[in-house]
């Protein structure tokens, strides 16, 4: 009788560093980081390489504010870095979708994007309540599934939490 591997894949949400308004002309997928959002990202990916130093791929919505925080993140994790417009949404239906379609051969993938369809997925995966993931947050998330098309609820498990107060 023959057995069957089941791959385990894990996800890892993180929310985009914190933005600045200092210049309100700008649109908003053009906001750069504040201060603190330059700090934080720099905690986190070094945070985030001692923690999960074998990720296979970043994905990172275009926003200037979530695509510097991801560049940081492929630097401390040597994770290739794929920036990708479709990330750049609020929604929590069509963030699923994306990640449903990511390729298979990827095991460990990270993504850099908004809220609320952060904390929405997050919640809807990993049947949790988290009211909001902050800024500059990574939520890990194991997946017991060979195909991310297999991606629910009932395959899911958080592992950790982690954003940059929790650091200090």
């Amino acid at each position: 009788m023959a057995s069957i591997t089941v791959k385990m894949k894990q996800l890892l949400l993180i929310r985009h560093a914190k933005s600045s308004w200092k210049f309100p002309e700008l649109d908003d997928h053009e906001r750069p980081l504040n201060k603190r959002g330059q700090r934080d990202i720099l905690a986190m990916g070094r945070h985030l390489a001692d923690k999960d130093p074998q990720l296979d791929v970043i994905y990172s919505s275009t926003a200037t504010r979530a695509l510097d925080y991801a560049q940081i993140l492929s630097e401390y994790t040597y994770a290739s870095l794929i920036p990708d417009l479709s990330f750049y949404t609020f929604s929590d239906f069509e963030l699923l979708e994306i990640l449903k379609n990511l390729p298979d051969n990827a095991d460990s993938v990270a993504v850099v994007a908004h809220n609320p369809a952060i904390t929405q997925v997050v919640n809807q995966l990993c049947a949790s309540n988290i009211s909001n993931v902050p800024t500059s947050a990574i939520v890990s998330v194991d997946c017991d599934i060979a195909s991310w098309q297999e991606l629910d609820s009932s395959f899911c498990e958080l592992v950790y939490f982690d954003y940059p107060k929790m650091l200090k």
